[in-house]
């Protein structure tokens, strides 16, 4: 496995401690918010107060919604320097405690192989203490930041983040606080994960897709099975969302995607050649890269058919069925675009079109910047070996909710993760190692002295 270069001296085996207390936490959220504990939320913001106190000494604290933190850690100024922002979440997807499946129990945080077992290490409660911990000790050591620099921690970004991260995005706004840069979690360092690629990459989030969900509705004749109709509800339906799949949203190739081709060419084993010409090839090869899921997933916006209902009995025609799409908006597609789509490629059959949720996507953050420029200073000492890559990503975070207060907004975490701990994500047997927490909190610790 890679190791990060380090040479901060934290005290590792307290900060593994703390990352285990942290995820003996249940801060499980669910979008029937009556279903959560927010028992164990206080439990967990309490606990920080006790592992923190620096911080909570010299940080100014404004709590968003009683349960997300906001910590401003002053500057001394003096140069108009705009504050950075570093985002983090503490709540976590459910697990199964008793699956059989989970080496240690979920919420044991058992430390034991080199690794703090339990749901939220990765995702995303070990990015958290990464960061409290390189700020803890950069005032114990008396460091003092020119430029503000601003902390807080979402409680449900697992479910969208309208409570927590939608709220106090607001709150900066209406101060009119602008960030130079903000971090979030998203991309990270990755080994085995990119077919082709010969050497590790660490990919830069500076994008991401809209989620969007839509459900359609076909009306139907119901009655009786044994003398059905040409066209029954659900049959209309599986023909819509079989138009829907024959019939994708146009390729194209966004600049995140382009300039993460290019910088890969130099290093791939094979189709070198394509990849740095991508932009005269593009047209050639788009439908080649239209049969990978991962790279098609980059050129277009997706559909997916993720929920189906309608019938209730075996013998019964139901008089309506009903699917929920979810899609996945690439920056210059629209939410207004994308259903005027699925309605281009149903031509002739009469279904109701509903949006549940979604958004145009956001803008996509300049890689020419200041910050995005020190991390791949900072990544270039700590990891040497390491390819850095500006990314897309598929998946939401709650970072989108600042794209009104930084034009600089950068998803990235530094921790080393191969096939097999990526698979850990949202899923059984997660956990971090004590190398990827120290890089962690080695990252943060020169991302705040190095960016003044």
């Amino acid at each position: 496995m890679l190791h990060a270069k380090t040479g901060i001296k934290f005290d590792l085996n307290k900060a593994a401690e703390h990352l285990a207390s942290a995820i003996r936490f249940k801060t499980v959220s669910y979008p029937d918010n009556s279903l959560i504990d927010f028992a164990q939320y206080n439990g967990f913001l309490q606990f920080l107060t006790e592992a923190y106190p620096e911080i909570h000494r010299v940080c100014e604290i404004t709590m968003i919604n009683n349960y997300s933190p906001m910590f401003r850690w002053q500057g001394s100024d003096g140069k108009g320097l705009k504050p950075i922002l570093l985002l983090g979440h503490y709540d976590v997807v459910p697990a199964i405690e008793d699956d059989g499946v989970w080496l240690e129990p979920p919420f044991s945080g058992v430390i034991k192989g080199n690794y703090i077992w339990g749901r939220g290490a990765i995702d995303n409660k070990g990015q958290v203490i990464a960061i409290l911990e390189a700020i803890e000790h950069l005032i114990e050591s008396g460091f003092q930041p020119e430029r503000d620099i601003y902390i807080t921690l979402g409680f449900d970004e697992e479910i969208g983040g309208s409570m927590g991260a939608v709220k106090t995005a607001a709150y900066f706004k209406e101060k009119n606080i602008e960030f130079d840069c903000v971090l979030d979690e998203g991309g990270c360092i990755v080994t085995d994960i990119m077919d082709g690629l010969k050497v590790p990459a660490a990919l830069i989030g500076i994008a991401e897709k809209a989620t969007a969900n839509f459900k359609i509705s076909v009306s139907g004749q119901g009655g009786h099975s044994s003398m059905p109709p040409a066209n029954t509800a659900i049959g209309t339906l599986a023909k819509i969302i079989s138009n829907l799949e024959n019939h994708p949203m146009p390729a194209r190739l966004i600049m995140p995607v382009r300039e993460m081709f290019k910088k890969m060419a130099p290093y791939m084993e094979n189709n070198k050649l394509v990849l740095k010409s991508i932009d005269k090839l593009f047209p050639a090869v788009s439908s080649v890269l239209s049969k990978n899921p991962a790279t098609n997933s980059m050129i277009r916006t997706t559909f997916a058919a993720t929920m189906i209902g309608g019938g209730y009995a075996p013998n019964v025609l139901p008089p309506e069925a009903w699917a929920i799409v979810n899609a996945r908006v690439l920056q210059g597609d629209s939410i207004n675009g994308v259903m005027e789509h699925i309605r281009k490629v149903n031509p002739g059959i009469e279904f109701t079109l509903e949006k549940l949720m979604g958004e145009d996507p956001g803008n996509i953050s300049p890689i020419d910047s200041p910050a995005y420029k020190t991390i791949e200073k900072i990544l270039g000492e700590m990891f040497p070996e390491v390819l850095v890559l500006p990314y897309l990503m598929a998946g939401a975070t709650d970072s989108r909710n600042y794209a009104g207060v930084s034009k600089g907004i950068y998803r990235f975490a530094a921790m080393v993760l191969n096939k097999e701990l990526y698979a850990t994500i949202h899923s059984e047997n997660e956990r971090l190692s004590f190398d990827n927490l120290a890089s962690m909190m080695e990252f943060y610790y020169k991302l705040i002295t190095m960016f003044e």
